[in-house]
């Protein structure tokens, strides 16, 4: 019989330490997207998926059940991404590495590139490298607010709660981060879209 989200973190809690692997299996992906889009690089990614799991094994008891799971499972993973990130740049390490793609995303790429006309396939793929690139070149704090909201699809009060500021906070940093972004991609698509 398989347990319910809420009974494995209550497990967890009482110190059965076989609720942690379901937890695990469910958000990895999840976290390591998340930690791969701030770190940009896959060591990183993967040791910030493994610390974030640590510590929820370790202070899962401070997880008030009035809350959702999700969202401070996020919490834990963005504080240990950019800890990693700022230990990393205080250690003065070269450029981020390139964002690379998951084995799925390759190959549901590369099925739709098959099916797809070159021309626009190309297109795309150019896109995406200015808009990855101009994301990349954002501030920490800037990326991170457009990394949770754009492609993780969070609320402005998710967001919030995750970076444990307000909602204006988070607005104000979106805000400025799209007007970047409209400034560094408008020689490659129309601004009225970003």
């Amino acid at each position: 019989m398989e347990r319910t989200e809420a009974l494995l973190i209550a497990d967890l809690c009482e110190g059965d330490e076989t609720a942690l692997a379901p937890l695990v299996e469910k958000y990895k992906r999840m976290v390591y997207r998340l930690a791969m889009q701030i770190t940009k690089n896959h060591t990183d990614a993967d040791d910030v998926m493994q610390e974030t799991f640590i510590k929820v094994y370790r202070s899962i008891r401070t997880f008030r059940k009035d809350a959702a799971f999700e969202t401070w499972l996020y919490r834990i993973a963005v504080n240990e991404a950019l800890n990693f990130v700022k230990r990393r740049e205080r250690r003065r390490e070269s450029a981020l590495e390139a964002a690379a793609e998951s084995e799925y995303e390759v190959a549901t790429r590369h099925q739709a590139q098959i099916a797809s006309d070159p021309h626009v396939h190309a297109e795309k793929a150019e896109l995406r490298h200015y808009v990855t690139k101009a994301v990349n070149s954002l501030s920490l704090k800037h990326r991170t607010v457009v990394i949770l909201h754009e492609f993780e699809g969070l609320t402005h009060a998710e967001i919030a709660s995750i970076l444990n500021c307000s909602e204006g906070t988070v607005r104000s940093r979106l805000h400025y981060a799209r007007k970047k972004l409209r400034t560094l991609l408008k020689p490659y698509v129309d601004a009225s879209h970003i």
